[in-house]
């Protein structure tokens, strides 16, 4: 065979074996073109149903939180009976009181103020009773910090005024702002300053302070008390636990179940000496954030406007 033959079939051979190639490539490359569909799929399933467990987990957590609640209530209609029997008793003596007719109006009124206080009293603990029971959850408000710690300010004015209380407030920014119920919060935070003026003996200082860490707000509360002792430290969020006769032991339970269903949590800074510190840390509201009743309300109108053009 001559030379160019030769060279011919080379070149026939070569491209036959390179064809040849080329379809196992392509068959290859059509395995796992299919492999990666079939996978993207298994991904997506198993994406589904990660999903799923996620959603079932926090549902199951959410029933074991609200069955040990409803656990707790039986406990707490026990103890409750005893605690609201004195009030109500005494309530009820001064109510009886009233209908004298040669009644002075100096004892009148100091029946009736003594009634009202009795009442509040009551009031509070079927208050404390509730929120713990639905675990500390409301209505959503989008409310500026200070705003919320002058409102919590001006309810206590009284209060301090009479305990000659120093109050004070700093923030590292001036627009922190946090989406939360108002008044379940502001009555958190005027329970911890109440409680910090029970345990102050003279001249209390309650101080607040407030940076932003990233995302999150953390809002540190601390007076110049006589501290949490030692051996109470591990109970003081625990329901029904308390050192006052006239407690009922679950304005700081309550307070971890309203900053829980806020999406923060609260705790006790012991290593600080000089009275109670507690640090409570929420979300904070981005500037851009909306929240979904307002985002419902934008897609609405959307909706609404892309109607007129149809």
């Amino acid at each position: 065979m001559s030379q160019p033959a030769v060279k011919q079939q080379q070149l026939q051979d070569a491209f036959e074996l390179f064809t040849q190639v080329s379809e196992q490539l392509n068959g290859s490359y059509r395995v796992l073109e299919t492999q990666v569909v079939n996978l993207n799929k298994e991904l997506a399933a198993a994406s589904v149903e990660r999903s799923r467990l996620v959603a079932e987990i926090q549902t199951l957590q959410q029933e074991a939180s609200r069955s040990k609640r409803l656990s707790s209530m039986g406990e707490m209609t026990a103890r409750l009976a005893h605690q609201v029997r004195t009030p109500l008793s005494t309530a009820l003596l001064y109510a009886s009181q009233l209908d004298q007719p040669d009644l002075p109006r100096a004892q009148h009124d100091c029946f009736v103020e003594r009634l009202l206080v009795g009442l509040r009293h009551l009031d509070h603990m079927v208050n404390d009773m509730l929120v713990f029971a639905r675990g500390g959850q409301g209505g959503e408000e989008v409310v500026a910090l200070s705003d919320l710690l002058e409102q919590v300010h001006q309810t206590l004015l009284p209060r301090l005024a009479e305990n000659a209380a120093h109050w004070s407030v700093e923030l590292d920014r001036n627009d922190i702002r946090l989406c939360c119920q108002r008044e379940m919060l502001a009555s958190v935070l005027a329970n911890l300053a109440t409680n910090a003026l029970d345990a102050c003996d003279s001249r209390p200082r309650l101080e607040w302070h407030a940076e932003v860490q990233g995302k999150t707000i953390s809002l540190a509360f601390q007076d110049n008390g006589s501290g949490i002792p030692e051996d109470l430290q591990e109970h003081i969020f625990e329901p029904f636990f308390t050192t006052r006769s006239s407690g009922t032991g679950l304005g700081l339970a309550v307070a971890r179940a309203v900053i829980t269903a806020h999406q923060g949590d609260i705790e006790v800074d012991f290593g600080y000496r000089k009275g109670a510190r507690f640090v409570i840390r929420l979300p904070l509201l981005d500037v851009q954030q909306q929240l979904p009743s307002e985002r419902l309300n934008k897609q609405q109108k959307a909706d609404s406007a892309s109607l007129r053009y149809v």
